[in-house]
């Protein structure tokens, strides 16, 4: 019994300093559109939100061979915040740049946690 505060306590702790935010809600969809526009791969990201309190902001991009890594952070309205009740969209735009041939998966993560991930391929 004398191990149960100290181990309690030491979960609550782990749990305080996660870096991870708050999930997105289930109302919440993310959709990825990838264009080739001349010689460069564009990719659109959209976020619809329930309204315009939830706040979707881009944090960087981390690209690693054919793989590239998008950050995200979103903050929930606060608890006692006044909001009207419309679609918000939030949108931003990636420029991949020039890609070889080959396969690419790109990860979009919300608050550190995976929300989606979309492979595609690059022909010559």
């Amino acid at each position: 019994m004398r191990w149960f505060i100290p181990v309690a306590i030491a979960l609550i702790l782990m749990g305080c300093m996660s870096n991870e935010g708050p999930s997105l809600p289930s109302g919440v969809s993310i959709n990825a559109t990838i264009l080739k526009i001349n010689d460069s791969y564009i990719l659109y990201v959209t976020f619809t939100l329930p309204n315009p309190c939830h706040n979707v902001s881009y944090k960087g991009m981390k690209a690693y061979g054919k793989e590239v890594d998008l950050y995200f952070k979103y903050v929930p309205p606060k608890p006692d915040e006044v909001c009207t009740q419309k679609v918000e969209i939030y949108k931003h735009e990636v420029n991949l740049g020039r890609l070889v041939e080959g396969n690419y998966t790109i990860k979009i993560y919300v608050n550190n946690k995976i929300a989606k991930e979309l492979k595609f391929q690059v022909k010559e």
